[in-house]
């Protein structure tokens, strides 16, 4: 609960990195070279239309790649990201009472849209309209479908936050996780009473809140024992996955933009106070203390093109993985435009420009004449198409010297350039795609004082990275242009 300065010239940081599917730890040395990497799946539990995660497997995952990280190297300290808006109930000793609503789970979509008439008053309060992907509406499906558990329970916590008190047995979430919630004020950062009545929820229930980048607590004799880490190590809680991301990626200032396309695309860009006059835009904690961030999603990223190889290119799989190579080689083949095959990628429902659950994706104008070739191209070009329409949404939209890009699905170059020609932007990718980790270690080398600042720290963890620049074709964007309005007319037209 308190930031502390350590200054030391010789120290090891293990950063956790929580995937919705699948954690990682990453060892740095105090220069943000890595030094070792341990890494877990963490299945999905698919339960009709519900989408859950088990915390007690969570907890034997991170467990284990602690104690596989701990048996080769020193560990001096350790920092968390996850993704976000996960909560479970759990009773005082910790143990779990239900499983995580994941964020992709929309079984609160009836409380959502019974507050959604009053989004006028809700934004300017949190920055964000009501949407069933952030937690205080999963939390209220608890109170009014678990009753009982909802009653026994001491808190409501997120995925991060269950993972901290694991270590450290902490009670607190930091305040980009509590931006995320919907009844945070955004001007206050602490829970404000009338969302809190709006969403029936009881403050009592909701961890406490700390500022980013603070040492939540000392890993516990508990955790080492079971790890073989040392008890008393300073953990720090660097904030949600996607601002660690743009940290990563070099968003220090608001002249920057960043797009991390994961399972998910998130356009972020970042702001020196709240900016509330665009509610298409999320306005958030950063990660960067006393900054926020304005983000735009798209909710099925390299989600939709994972879908289209499953389905459409089944000979493409090898032991339970898609030859990605292969099929970039077949739809390089379709030309610009995939043949007049126009794909909307919202596998999930449109994100923050729209916050549509309802909609579902489309393929349109096919003919007998069009192959899978132009499908797979139509994916990776509406996927980029919605990522155009979110970046317009931002300050200053597309007027940028350089986007800096990461994410799973930024490490196809052919995709990277549809993206550089859909937006007319150059580009700039990192060839270390951890940007997340990295945004981690950077937080946790400022908060423990290794650097003076977070450039500093930035600079030190990306020197002699490789980079790989994209340069926009004109002739390409101006047709793109006419792509991106006819995936709007689709999109319209259907919903």
């Amino acid at each position: 609960m308190i930031k502390i300065r350590i200054k030391v010239n010789d120290m090891n940081i293990l950063a956790f990195d929580i995937g919705t599917t699948s954690m990682r730890g990453i060892l740095y040395n105090e220069k943000g070279k890595e030094l070792a990497e341990a890494s877990q799946l963490t299945p999905l539990i698919f339960k009709e239309d519900y989408i859950e995660q088990d915390p007690l497997v969570l907890k034997e995952k991170l467990t284990a790649i602690a104690r596989e990280i701990a048996e080769k190297n020193e560990v001096d300290a350790l920092v968390l990201t996850a993704f976000r808006s996960a909560p479970a109930l759990f009773d005082k000793e910790g143990t779990p009472l239900s499983n995580f609503i994941m964020w992709q789970d929309t079984r609160n979509k009836e409380i959502c849209d019974a507050l959604s008439p009053l989004n006028n008053e809700i934004y300017p309060k949190v920055g964000a309209k009501v949407n069933a992907v952030f937690t205080a509406s999963k939390v209220t499906w608890f109170k009014r479908h678990l009753k009982e558990a909802y009653e026994k329970a001491y808190k409501a916590l997120v995925v991060p936050d269950y993972l901290l008190h694991v270590m450290t047995g902490s009670w607190t979430s930091d305040k980009t996780y509590g931006s995320r919630t919907g009844v945070m004020s955004i001007h206050t950062h602490t829970y404000d009473p009338e969302m809190l009545k709006l969403y029936e929820l009881d403050s009592e229930k909701l961890p406490g809140l700390v500022e980013v980048g603070s040492v939540i607590g000392y890993t516990t004799e508990t955790f080492a024992k079971e790890t073989g880490l040392k008890a008393g190590l300073p953990v720090v809680s660097s904030g949600g996955d996607q601002q660690n991301g743009a940290l990563g990626l070099g968003e220090l200032d608001d002249s920057s933009l960043v797009i991390n396309c994961g399972t998910g695309g998130f356009i972020i860009s970042l702001a020196n106070e709240p900016h509330l006059e665009n509610q298409a835009l999320i306005c958030n904690v950063s990660a960067v203390p006393g900054k926020y961030t304005l983000e735009s999603n798209v909710l099925a990223s390299a989600a939709a093109l994972n879908w289209v190889l499953r389905e459409f290119f089944p000979d493409l799989w090898n032991d339970g993985h898609p030859d990605f190579a292969a099929f970039h080689r077949m739809v390089e083949a379709s030309p610009l435009g995939a043949g007049g095959v126009v794909c909307v990628p919202l596998f999930q429902g449109c994100g923050s420009r729209d916050w549509n659950l309802d909609a579902r994706a489309s393929f349109s104008h096919i003919s007998l004449g069009n192959t899978r070739a132009d499908l797979g191209r139509a994916v990776l070009e509406g996927i980029a198409a919605e990522i155009t329409k979110s970046v317009r949404n931002l300050p200053r939209g597309t007027e940028r010297e350089v986007i800096y890009i990461g994410g799973g699905l930024t490490k196809s170059e052919f995709f990277d350039q549809i993206l550089c020609d859909m937006l007319g932007v150059p580009l700039l990718r990192y060839e270390d795609a951890q940007a997340t980790a990295i945004g981690a270690f950077i937080s946790a080398a400022v908060t423990l004082g290794i650097y003076d600042t977070y450039e500093e720290a930035f600079r030190a963890a990306r020197e002699g990275t490789k980079t790989y620049r994209y340069e926009p074709s004109i002739e390409n964007h101006q047709a793109y242009l006419a792509l991106i309005e006819k995936t709007e007319e689709v999109y319209k037209a259907l919903n």
